[in-house]
């Protein structure tokens, strides 16, 4: 592999991370410093030429659909260069970028993004101030379902059928449908 000469490197990289982290520790490839009381990690490869800043926010004892809802939405419009991620009960802000183009003057960005995800968990959900927004909040996506027929508004007349159904009680469905689900 040809590598530029400006090309970020892991021995690159472990130059500038005083500038950025206070308390640091680590090693070639691995550290661990803080940022705004903020603890963060960052892992680096050459090899396979990534690199990832990392800060833990908290532990989801229970994965709450609303909650997630809440994050997947925030990495589309709001959580810009860092994103939400899961490991496993683990909930973390997370950068992740190809090592060599990595330029010096985003890193200062990219763990203040870092560092803002953490914080604004639970408020904004924001890694900066920017937010993105490519539909109106009334505009819903929906995936279409095979056998579904298209109706005059442009929508699924059975996806909005079972969206009226919603306000139905359990038992008029139970009764709808009978006791054994196969039975139609």
């Amino acid at each position: 592999m040809i590598q530029n000469a400006s090309a970020m490197t892991t021995t690159a990289m472990a130059k500038l991370l005083e500038s950025y982290l206070t308390d640091l520790e680590g090693e070639k490839g691995f550290w661990r410093g803080n940022r705004d009381d903020v603890p963060v990690f960052v892992f680096s490869d050459d090899e396979h030429d990534r690199m990832r800043l990392m800060a833990p926010i908290g532990v989801v004892e229970e994965l709450d659909p609303d909650l997630l809802h809440v994050l997947l939405q925030a990495n589309y419009d709001r959580a810009l260069d860092a994103r939400y991620a899961m490991r496993n009960k683990e909930l973390w802000a997370v950068v992740v970028h190809p090592l060599a183009t990595l330029a010096t003057d985003d890193l200062p960005s990219m763990f203040d993004q870092v560092v803002l995800l953490v914080k604004n968990t639970g408020t904004t959900f924001a890694s900066t101030e920017l937010v993105f927004r490519s539909f109106p909040d009334d505009v819903v996506l929906e995936p279409e379902i095979d056998g579904e027929e298209d109706d005059e508004d442009g929508g699924t007349a059975s996806a909005r059928d079972d969206r009226d159904d919603d306000d139905d009680d359990d038992e008029s469905d139970e009764e709808e449908r009978g006791s054994d689900y196969r039975g139609r």
